[in-house]
């Protein structure tokens, strides 16, 4: 093996241990690692099974999820995004990263689980299980904040976005507030729009 072969097949392993500690099912280890199933199990899964359950491969639970599922997609989404144009990361790179940023702002369980997070950077990307893009951030043109959407869906012009539905829920309801009690400063920095977009607006 050479050893720039050797070293890639490192960083694969490596990726494949943070993947695993964060929640991954083994199905989706393959996929952002490229590794075989069957060697994951060998290194990772000897003496202890991989998550049970399948892995989500539709964006409905989204589109149908309540607001502070939704809210947490947008969230872990605009980190994703922010280290792919920012940072230039590779998408996995920028998934697990992403992941661990979003996690670690949790007060409790994350609401997204990884499988769900990874659901999402294939539709935002067309790769691995997708073949191409369903979903896309869009801006709300009332707080100017990015949010996860469909490709093609028409703006809020009204109702505005979910993080609109989402302050204007925060002060009224007790589990909405209970949930984001220790996380409203994230949301703060989500809502402010990048120093492009002020100019703009100015």
């Amino acid at each position: 093996m050479a050893a720039s072969d050797a070293d890639s097949y490192i960083r694969a392993l490596q990726m494949a241990r943070e993947c695993i500690a964060l929640g991954a099912r083994l199905g989706t280890v393959v996929h952002v690692t490229g590794l075989r199933a069957s060697l994951l199990k060998a290194h990772f899964f000897r003496n202890s099974a991989s998550v049970n359950g399948r892995r989500p491969e539709s964006s409905e639970w989204l589109h149908c999820g309540n607001i502070l599922t939704r809210a947490e997609a947008s969230e872990f989404a605009n980190i994703f995004t922010s280290l792919r144009e920012q940072q230039r990361c590779t998408p996995a790179e920028a998934l697990v990263l992403a992941y661990r940023m979003y996690a670690d702002s949790s007060s409790g369980r994350p609401t997204l689980s990884f499988d769900r997070a990874f659901s999402l950077v294939c539709q935002l990307l067309g790769i691995w299980q997708c073949r191409e893009p369903a979903l896309a951030m869009h801006r709300c043109p009332l707080c100017r904040a990015q949010y996860l959407g469909a490709i093609g869906t028409p703006p809020p012009l009204t109702a505005g976005c979910v993080f609109c539905h989402l302050l204007h829920r925060y002060p009224l309801d007790p589990r909405v507030k209970s949930h984001f009690m220790g996380r409203h400063a994230q949301l703060a920095d989500i809502l402010t729009p990048n120093n492009a977009e002020a100019k703009k607006q100015s």
